[in-house]
């Protein structure tokens, strides 16, 4: 089963597997829910099984960034942060979370630069 880490954001409920996690936390899930947790929701991350036999030995994917707070500025300010590259690492994240037009299209601006690169 894979397993799942929550990257980002507080405490959620996940009713695929009726358990709350919090920024942190581990799960296994299946490959289906795995799949949603990561590509839909956006914050969470696969982990591998070297990952979990490491826990802590250095991983730090995902410290320091908390996508409530980085949204929680003005439109202007989000751009500049986005532009910046302080988000570059959690794109998906920021755009599956913003109303925005503004921070979207700086998204997407910021993916080009990044391709470019």
């Amino acid at each position: 089963m894979p397993v799942a880490e929550k990257t980002t954001g507080g405490e959620v409920y996940l009713r695929g597997i009726d358990r709350r996690v919090s920024a942190g936390d581990r799960v296994d899930v299946s490959e289906a829910f795995a799949r949603y947790l990561i590509e839909e929701r956006g914050d969470f991350r696969l982990v591998d099984d070297q990952d979990v036999d490491d826990a802590g030995a250095g991983d730090d994917t995902g410290s320091g960034f908390d996508l409530e707070e980085f949204l929680d500025k003005d439109a202007k300010e989000i751009v500049e942060d986005v532009e910046a590259g302080e988000a570059d690492n959690h794109l998906d994240a920021v755009a599956g979370a913003t109303e925005y037009v503004t921070v979207e299209d700086a998204i997407g601006e910021r993916r080009a630069t990044l391709e470019e690169a």
